[in-house]
This record gives C-alpha cells, sequence and structure tokens, in this order.
C-alpha cells in the first residue's frame, strides 16, 4: 500500500462493487471494529487503497570503560549510568516534538531530519571531552533515536494493510534490531582497540550513510483518506479526509469500493501522475496543516487519559524502563568475580538478542495476523482490536520469570551460573519487545483514525515512564540488593500485564465509550492519520 497525496476521485472506481455503497458511520461511532473478512474467507484491504500509483543499547558494554575515567573525575557510579537512562528520557520528548511536527508536516521530512540530529549527535559523541559534554551529546542522540519508537512504527503502519501490519512491524523491528545486536556484539572489542571515541565515530559513519539511503528509500507515507476507507465498508462520502471544500475535485459524493486481497487493483494513469524515483524524494509532499500538529498534542492528552492507551503506556513504559535498567548493571555482575569476564567479552552477552530476532519477534508477527484473521473468520468477519492482545502472554510470562532470575544470579553469583544473567537480559528484553509491539498495532487498531496521538501517547510516555523506572536503579540496588530490586521490577511487570486481561474483555466497551472523544465533532472538517 503505497498511496500519495491526492484528491477525493481517486475512491470512485471504473467497475462498479455489487454492493451498493452506504452512507458511512459518523466519526464518533467509530469504535475500531473493522469488516476484515468474508464468510468464504476473502481478506479485505484495510485501510482501503486508491487508484493513485504514487500510493502504491549498545552503550551497556562501554560502560567499564568510562568507570575508571569519569570516578577518577568526582562522579559516582550512579552518575555514570545516567548515560544509559537520560537518552530514554529525552526519547520521549523526540516523541513529543517530532510526531506532532510529523502529523503537520509529513513524515518524510521529520524523519530526515531526525537522521540529521542523529549524525550530528554521534560526532559530537565521538569529539567529546567531558562527561558534561558527553551526557548532553547523548540526551541529544535520545531526541533523534525517540523517532525510531513512534514516527518509523506510523510509517510502517501507513505502508501496510491491517491484516498484515504486525508482520511488518515485526520484520521492521527484528531486522533493526538485528543490525543493532550485531553492533553492540562488537562493542567490547571496538572500545578496547580504538576507544570509545572510535566506536562513536563508526555510529557517526553508519549514521551518515543512513541519511543517504533514507533520501532514495523512504518516500511520504502519508497520505488522505475518508473514515470509510479504514472501515471496510463499500460507502458514499463527502467529505474528504484533510482536504476542505475548496480542494474538492467536484461537488458530488464519492465511492468507496470494497477491495479483497484477490482483486485485481487498477491504477488511474489519466487523473494522477505515475510514481517515480522523483516524486518520492520529495520532501516535502503534503501542503502543511499546523492545526493538526496542535490538535495532536491536545488530543494526545486525551487519549492518555483512555484506559487502555493507560495501560499500553504503563507495560510499556515499565518493560523498557526495566530493561534499561538491566542493560545498565549486567556488565557489572559479569565483570566481577566469581563470573569475572573480560571486559571485550561483555557485549557478547547480548547475542541471544538476535535468537529473539530470528525465532521470537517473527512469531509474535506472523502469528498475530495469523490470529487476527483465524478470529475474524470466526466472529463473522469482523475484526476487534484486542485480538492483538492475545499473543503477549507469552512474552509476559517470559520477562516476569527472567527478571527475578536475574535478581537472584547477580545477588548470588555462587549459586547460579553466568548463563543466568545472559538468558534473563536477552528474554526480558523479548518480554519488552512483545509488550511494544502488542501496545502498539492494538493502539494503530483500535484508533486508526487518531494513530498518531496513540503512538505519542506509548512511545513518549513509556520513555518518561522508563526513565523514572531506571534512573535511580543503582539506589535502589544498595538499598534492597539486587534480589530485591529486581523482585519489585518482576512483581510490577506481572501486575501490569495481567491488567490486559480486564482490557481485553472490556476493549469493546472502553473503545466504544472513548471513540467518541478520538475525533473531532462531526461538524467540523475531519482530519486522519
Amino acid at each position: 500500500m503505497t498511496d500519495r497525496k491526492g484528491s477525493a476521485d481517486h475512491y470512485e472506481m471504473a467497475v462498479e462493487d455489487p454492493i451498493k455503497p452506504v452512507d458511512p458511520p459518523s466519526p464518533e461511532n467509530f469504535d475500531g471494529d473493522v469488516n476484515l473478512a468474508s464468510s468464504d474467507g476473502v481478506t479485505y484491504l484495510i485501510p482501503a487503497p486508491s487508484a493513485d500509483p504514487r500510493e502504491s543499547f549498545g552503550l551497556g558494554g562501554l560502560l567499564n570503560l568510562f568507570i575508571p575515567i569519569y570516578v577518577s573525575e568526582g562522579r559516582t557510579v550512579a552518575d555514570i549510568t545516567h548515560l544509559m537512562t537520560y537518552p530514554t528520557l529525552f526519547m520521549g520528548i523526540g516523541n513529543f516534538v517530532g510526531m506532532p511536527l510529523a502529523l503537520a508536516i509529513g513524515r518524510r521530512p521529520v524523519y530526515l531530519g531526525s537522521c540529521v540530529v542523529m549524525l550530528v549527535a554521534c560526532v559530537l559523541c565521538a569529539t567529546q571531552k567531558s562527561y558534561e559534554w558527553h551526557l548532553a551529546a547523548r540526551m541529544v542522540l535520545g531526541l533523534a533515536a525517540g523517532q525510531s519508537e513512534a514516527l518509523c512504527p506510523l510509517m510502517v503502519q501507513e505502508s501496510f494493510f491491517l491484516h498484515e501490519r504486525a508482520k511488518y512491524q515485526m520484520i521492521f523491528t527484528a531486522g533493526g534490531n538485528i543490525l543493532t545486536t550485531i553492533y553492540v556484539l562488537l562493542t567490547s572489542y571496538i572500545g578496547k582497540g580504538i576507544g570509545s571515541s572510535g566506536w562513536y565515530g563508526l555510529g557517526s559513519g553508519l549514521s551518515g550513510l543512513v541519511l543517504v539511503l533514507s533520501l532514495f528509500l523512504v518516500p511520504e507515507t502519508k497520505y488522505d483518506r475518508p473514515l470509510a476507507a479504514y472501515q471496510g465498508e463499500v460507502a458514499r462520502v463527502s467529505t474528504f479526509a484533510g482536504q476542505s471544500d475548496k480542494d474538492m475535485h467536484r461537488t458530488t459524493s464519492y465511492n468507496v469500493q470494497r477491495i479483497a486481497t484477490t482483486d485485481v487493483r487498477e491504477l488511474d494513469l489519466v487523473n494522477f501522475k505515475p510514481r517515480t524515483l522523483a516524486s518520492d524524494m520529495r520532501i516535502f509532499v503534503n501542503e502543511p496543516d499546523w492545526a493538526e500538529g496542535i490538535r495532536t498534542v491536545q488530543r494526545m492528552f486525551v487519549v492518555m487519559l483512555f484506559p487502555d492507551m493507560l495501560w499500553a503506556f504503563l507495560l510499556n513504559g515499565l518493560t523498557l524502563g526495566v530493561n534499561v535498567a538491566m542493560g545498565t548493571t549486567y556488565g557489572n555482575i559479569l565483570s566481577a568475580p566469581p563470573y569475572s569476564w573480560e571486559n571485550q567479552n561483555i557485549s557478547f552477552a547480548m547475542a541471544g538478542q538476535i535468537v529473539v530476532s530470528f525465532i521470537g519477534l517473527p512469531l509474535l508477527g506472523w502469528g498475530s495476523d495469523w490470529l487476527v484473521k483465524l478470529l475474524a473468520r470466526r466472529h463473522g468477519g469482523v475484526h476487534q482490536p484486542q485480538y492483538r492482545l492475545v499473543p503477549l502472554v507469552f512474552p509476559a510470562l517470559v520477562g516476569v520469570i527472567a527478571v527475578i532470575l536475574y535478581g537472584q544470579a547477580a545477588a548470588h553469583p555462587e549459586r547460579l551460573h553466568w548463563f543466568a544473567i545472559v538468558f534473563a537480559v536477552n528474554a526480558y528484553y523479548f518480554c519488552f519487545v512483545g509488550a511494544n509491539q502488542s501496545g502498539i498495532v492494538y493502539a494503530l487498531d483500535a484508533y486508526p483514525t487518531r494513530s498518531g496521538p496513540a503512538l505519542v501517547v506509548i512511545c513518549a510516555l513509556r520513555g518518561v515512564l522508563s526513565f523514572g523506572t531506571s534512573y535511580a536503579v543503582q539506589p535502589f540496588i544498595d538499598l534492597r540488593g539486587y534480589d530485591g530490586a529486581f523482585l519489585v521490577y518482576g512483581i510490577l511487570t506481572a501486575v501490569i500485564a495481567g491488567l490486559g486481561i480486564p482490557i481485553y474483555f472490556f476493549s469493546a466497551k472502553i473503545r466504544a465509550f472513548c471513540s467518541r472523544f478520538a475525533v473531532q465533532t462531526s461538524d467540523t472538517k475531519p482530519t486522519y492519520s
């Protein structure tokens, strides 16, 4: 699905659908349930495509290098762990700024801008001369990295249909994770061989490469659609998302067709220009809508009060914070007796993330898409967003076991093999990714016309919450010990993940009540992300 900017008449097809179009329900009544499949097994494309052809944590392994340097300057170990924790806060802040801007001016310019900021931040880290400089540069790095959490999933969502969304979200996550893990695995050796500045220098080169490739390979994904395109209904619309009356090419109503995966799509090359490399490389594709950016900020404070979104960002924030806490401390644990790992081998403890990427993430992605199609067919072809929460059960159970095991192994290394630490770090990462993907895909399915504010709530607020969870991890460990501190993390993971059970069973009622607040009133011009 690669739609680009077009007019409302791209929803009128040359071949009429045998089902007579009906007037779509008002935006306030759209609660996220969509007609995804027919009784005979045909899957419909959600959102409905058009005929427009243009639509078509690595630092943990280096902390041992910084500890003697910064301790000699009078810094504590807690100060040094801030190099890991503060960037997560600024990732959240980056989402607060980047997402409303992306909804106002388009995804591509904000994405490319974040790539530039990433490059500058890596250069600043490589040239740092003091702790303050280093910490400030990593905060800037966090601002740019935050766009990978909300903006990039939004772009993936806008590029694929509902029935394949989880699969491609997982491909995006797994691909990025594999590349990141390989870099992390080499962190200790790179740090020992060419120092931390060389490690950041290599990161600068990779950031520059990403920027150059993105100029050619990452087009704009924002495309204006009527609400009916998200519902799987054949409908007649007169108000078109993102367009005022003066933008309309006609004064008549328009038909939104129901298109199945088995249908042959015909592109309209008469009324629309063909898609070319030049059209993909445009920086600004859409007319700026600053009011939409302002509305996004307003709406995210409304969306965060929805019970299901509140639960999603709490779970995401907690699991990210615990993941950061483990990534901050595992190096000290493995390097100390009795494990006594050499510094250059510390980063190899993260190798299990490659296993998670190749096995766990595809199961969650393909499994989620297969499950929602199966459940939709069993329920009269109607897809309900809560189906996306079922695959979260296994990662949540694994996460609870992993974090408690981590605390026990760290507190009593004489009793448990070092593999307990290695397993726990990677297993809890699987829990975090499962919570992250389930929460994001659920939000996109439950509130598709407000996906921008929903993603800001999950990704930006989780950054703030994760900072609160991991900021004082070293004092917390000093107070309660590894076993006590990570037992608390395990209990919190179990309790918040367990709240997903009532969310699942009451999701329909929650969405029916909250959807009226997720959109503007019907007498104003609607715009949909």
